[in-house]
């Protein structure tokens, strides 16, 4: 009877603190070369739900109308200083927001055209970038990401596994 009791605690407390980790964290999948080489393909990462946002860290959201989860470095915050000229966007990341720091990104043509009249990033929205810029689908072809559509903060990775083949000769 003891050990039937224990069972059944053990089973409960484990299903209690799986519900409690789910609550406040998901893992995903790195799929694509885009975050390289801080991320890799098959890589899979420990994201903190409901987690402050900063500029560097590493978020996992979803797009509109795209599959999946998307996994990228924040670079723009809100309120941070903006201009567009000619599908290109220089982002300020100076303290007075005399462009004295800034970084330059080219935009594609729709998004220029979205951004065109800010002088500043929005509320709630934030402009990401993957670290393989050459390759990345990001903030420069689908624009800003709001922050209802942030899952959270990526806190660990796990680094995937490639186990080595014999050769069959």
């Amino acid at each position: 009877m003891t050990v039937v009791v224990l069972v059944l605690l053990s089973v409960t407390l484990l299903l209690v603190v799986r519900g409690q980790v789910k609550k406040h964290y998901s893992v995903h999948t790195i799929s694509g070369t885009s975050m390289t080489p801080t991320l890799t393909e098959k890589d899979q990462v420990l994201v903190k739900k409901k987690t402050l946002i900063q500029r560097y860290g590493i978020v996992a959201f979803s797009v509109r109308k795209e599959e999946g989860m998307f996994v990228k470095r924040v670079i723009g915050l809100p309120g941070d200083k903006i201009f567009i000229r000619n599908e290109r966007m220089v982002l300020d990341l100076g303290e007075q927001g005399d462009f004295e720091t800034t970084y330059t990104y080219q935009l594609s043509p729709t998004v220029a055209e979205e951004f065109q009249t800010l002088n500043t990033i929005p509320e709630e929205v934030y402009f990401v970038i993957g670290d393989h810029v050459d390759v990345s689908k990001d903030s420069r072809t689908f624009g800003f990401v709001h922050r209802k559509a942030i899952e959270g903060t990526v806190q660990f990775r796990f680094p995937a596994i490639h186990l080595a083949r014999p050769n069959n000769e």
